[in-house]
C-alpha cells in the first residue's frame, strides 16, 4: 500500500514537471515589456492631469458659488444693480479668476471627455459672468441653470479620477 502511495505521488509530481516542462507554466520575463511601461506612464500622466484639474475646478466652483449668492442676495435685497455695492464686481472677479485658474490646470495630457467638459463649464461661466456684466436680470435664472448643470456635469466626471471624499 505504501508503494502505491509513493508510486502515486512520483508520478504526480512527475505529471506536474512535465506539464511544466511543455509550457504549462513559464517564467517571468526578465523585465517589463516596452508597452506595458508605456501605457502605464501615459495613463499615470493623464489621471495626474485629470485630478489637477479636477481640484481646481471644485475649489474654483465652491468660490464662484459663493460669492454670487453674496450677488443674488444683495440684489434680491435692493432690486437695483445701483445699490448693491460692489457684490456685482465681485462674483464677476471670481467667475473670472475661478476661470483662468481652471484654464491653467488643463493641459494636453486631460483626458479629451474631461477636457470637453471642463470647456463647457468654462464657457457656461463667462455667459454667466457677462450676465452679471450687462445687469440683465431676467437672463441671470438661465445662465445659473446653465452653469450649474454644466458644473455638475464636470464634478460627476471628476468622480472617476477623485476618490469619495477628496477635493
Amino acid at each position: 500500500m505504501r508503494a502505491r502511495m509513493l508510486g502515486g505521488a512520483l508520478l504526480a509530481l512527475l505529471a506536474v514537471t512535465a506539464v511544466a516542462a511543455c509550457g504549462g507554466e513559464r517564467a517571468a520575463p526578465d523585465g517589463p515589456s516596452v508597452s506595458v511601461t508605456t501605457v502605464t506612464t501615459e495613463s499615470r500622466t493623464e489621471i495626474d492631469a485629470a485630478v489637477g484639474v479636477c481640484r481646481q475646478s471644485i475649489t474654483s466652483a465652491a468660490v464662484m458659488v459663493r460669492d454670487y449668492n453674496a450677488f443674488v442676495a444683495r440684489l434680491n435685497q435692493t432690486h437695483d444693480y445701483r445699490r448693491i455695492d460692489t457684490e456685482d464686481r465681485y462674483a464677476r472677479d471670481t467667475l473670472d479668476t475661478g476661470a483662468d485658474l481652471i484654464r491653467q490646470a488643463l493641459t494636453p495630457d486631460v483626458p479629451d471627455d474631461l477636457a470637453a467638459r471642463a470647456h463647457d463649464f468654462l464657457t457656461a461661466t463667462e455667459q454667466l459672468s457677462e450676465q452679471i456684466g450687462q445687469r440683465h436680470k431676467l437672463a441671470l435664472n438661465k445662465a445659473m441653470d446653465d452653469w450649474g448643470a454644466r458644473r455638475t456635469e464636470l464634478i460627476d466626471a471628476c468622480g472617476e479620477f477623485l476618490p469619495t471624499g477628496v477635493n
